[in-house]
């Protein structure tokens, strides 16, 4: 299938998940992330603000402050470029055109700096770690060089053995795919 017609029924997918299924899964993916290696090593973490379809990042941001780990949030530049901004409880954030929240200020943080970046995404494949997106290529592009961890976290709509869609020599893999454990599929 096309990737744009793979985001497009990934999308409708999610959108119908029941509230039930994705605090199942939530959880689920909020236990598995707290208990990894990868969180455990990490001093600073990179997250998504998500969105309604999305796995809720608002849980991993929380428990980051916690354990005093740094947070930081993307923020798209031109040429489809992107950095990280530290996040704090006293972020201004504003919404773009692509209706995500994005730092206002602040300083980016060097690449060499963020330990993990929890990789958002639409499916994910479990053989490869292959991933797709929402399309802009951010993401992409930001990791070609990124030397820390690149894990996901995925609803059970998002995973799937090998991938559906056409996967690119351009693509980056990521390192780490947590799937949720609990919770119907459909």
């Amino acid at each position: 299938m096309e990737k744009k017609a793979f985001r497009k029924q990934q999308i409708s997918q999610l959108s119908k998940m029941t509230a039930e299924q994705r605090v199942a899964q939530n959880l689920s993916l909020q236990q598995q992330l707290f208990a990894s290696a990868a969180w455990q090593r990490a001093q600073t973490v990179a997250v998504t603000i998500s969105s309604p379809i999305e796995v809720d990042t608002r849980p991993f941001v929380q428990q980051a402050w916690q354990e005093g780990k740094t947070v930081l949030i993307p923020k798209t530049l031109p040429h489809r470029q992107m950095a990280f901004y530290p996040y704090t409880a006293s972020s201004q954030l504003e919404r773009t055109k692509f209706g995500i929240l994005e730092p206002v200020d602040g300083e980016a943080v060097a690449k060499k700096a963020i330990d993990l970046i929890i990789v958002p995404g639409l499916g994910y494949s479990l053989d490869q770690h292959a991933r797709i997106g929402f399309g802009g290529g951010y993401y992409d592009r930001y990791l070609a060089d990124f030397k820390g961890t690149k894990l996901t976290v995925a609803y059970q709509q998002m995973a799937f053995a090998t991938a559906q869609w056409p996967v690119d020599a351009f693509d980056i893999l990521l390192d780490e795919v947590l799937v949720a454990k609990e919770g119907e599929r459909d």
